[in-house]
């Protein structure tokens, strides 16, 4: 019977040797190759900011009235009355329905000396006006003023711009002078030309209103005198450019 012979150490570590070649050479990463930079997309992106200044077009006002009674029928029959009577002031100087709006309804109670005893209780009607015609707004709070009475109270006067239409292409036509200016100076920087806008995004600011006036006393009886002061509207732009 013929005798196997074992393989010999060496065809086998020859072998051996082959396969973790093999298996080093398929395990090997890929060599990482950087893309190169297409000169041709080269951009340039900056910020401008525009603003305009313009004359504030509305008066928004909020006139309330304000009663105390013993009970709480009395107090909200009196806060209406003199409410009602405001309204129809207000109808009277031919503010229209849709600038008058009610924005406050309260009644609470009012404490002693002591801060604990119930003496009575106040209510409060407050209506948010708005006023268009600014050559007579401070004759038309007096007016309110007048038919509320001692009750009327004036809690605040701001000015406003409703119709920002023209300031706002202003503003957005100096936001993108702005920006161009920036953007032709790094062009220059990069010794390239600066080519055509990519893109454009823009976010604009609400028109700036003098700090509001707040009183809880009545004004008086006579024209209450008005500044209207500016308005200022605020455009910021986002361009990218390309650059030749």
């Amino acid at each position: 019977m013929p005798v196997r012979r074992s393989r010999s150490p060496l065809v086998a570590a020859v072998a051996l040797a082959g396969v973790v070649a093999a298996v080093a050479v398929l395990g090997r990463p890929e060599p990482v190759r950087a893309e190169p930079v297409d000169p041709a997309a080269a951009t340039v992106q900056v910020d401008g900011v525009g603003t305009a200044t313009g004359t504030p077009d509305v008066l928004r006002v909020t006139v309330g009235v304000e009663t105390t009674a013993g009970t709480v029928d009395d107090a909200l029959q009196r806060a209406d009355s003199a409410a009602r009577a405001v309204l129809d002031a207000l109808r009277a100087e031919e503010v229209p329905g849709d600038d008058v709006q009610t924005v406050n309804l309260s009644i609470y109670p009012t404490y002693g000396n002591d801060g604990q005893a119930i003496v009575g209780y106040t209510a409060r009607h407050d209506l948010s006006v708005t006023l268009r015609d600014l050559s007579r707004a401070g004759a038309t709070i007096g007016v309110l003023v007048d038919a509320g009475g001692d009750a009327a109270r004036v809690q605040g006067v701001a000015f406003a711009l409703e119709d920002d239409a023209a300031l706002r292409e202003q503003a957005r036509a100096a936001a993108f002078a702005a920006a161009r200016v920036k953007a032709e100076q790094y062009a220059g920087l990069t010794g390239r030309p600066l080519g055509e806008v990519v893109e454009v995004r823009e976010s604009a600011s609400a028109p700036s209103e003098p700090l509001p006036y707040a009183t809880t006393d009545a004004c008086g009886r006579e024209d209450v005198p008005l500044a209207p002061g500016s308005a200022t509207v605020a455009v910021t732009v986002q361009v990218r450019w390309s650059l030749g």
